[in-house]
This record gives C-alpha cells, structure tokens and sequence, in this order.
C-alpha cells in the first residue's frame, strides 16, 4: 500500500506508444499517444492503466504521480471521475512540497 490512502501512479518507462489509423466512420486519420503506467489504489490494489497524451508531449518520467486537483470532476449521473490524461498528474515529490508549503 502507498501509506497515505491516496491514488498513486508508477511509470516504469518513460516511453510513449502511439496508434494511428483511419476512422471508418469520417474517413479522416487519427493518432493516440498513450504511456502505459501501474495506479496503486488506497486498499493497496495494483492495476496496469494507460495515460493519454497529447500530440507533441514528452513522455511522463519513470517515477511515482499523484493527481493534481484538476484530475477530479463529477460527470454524469453524479459519478466522481478521475483523468487518465498525463497533463493531470504530477510526481509524488511535488505533491509532497506543496502540501508542505501550505502547511
């Protein structure tokens, strides 16, 4: 367990793989950049997850995440969702010195 009951995402390699193709509905080409990564849940739990990225961006660097505020939001029905989207997330370093710096 990552010991502080928050979500927690291990990059293992800081490698981005990307898929293209041609929608068969619009006809028009498309790319997705994805980072495969690992999301240690509260309970200790441990699953494989894939991060999106956007055209262009570096890779996210072998290291432990955490969610910025930004990640969370409540979509529809009332469900509490959470980003998989790599600009969201941050290294466990700076979450820490930030909460630090408020305390």
């Amino acid at each position: 367990m990552n010991g502080n009951n928050s979500l927690t995402v291990d990059v293992r390699d800081a490698k981005i793989e990307s898929k293209t193709g041609v929608s068969r509905k619009t006809g028009k080409p498309y790319r997705i950049d994805e980072q495969p990564a690992f999301v240690t849940l509260p309970n200790g739990e441990t699953r494989r997850i894939t991060l999106s990225h956007e055209e262009g961006d570096a890779p996210l660097s072998v290291g432990q995440y955490q969610p910025k505020p930004s990640a969370y939001w409540v979509g529809d029905f009332g469900a509490l969702s959470i980003s998989t989207r790599a600009k969201h997330w941050e290294p466990v370093a700076v979450a820490k010195a930030t909460t630090r710096a408020v305390a």
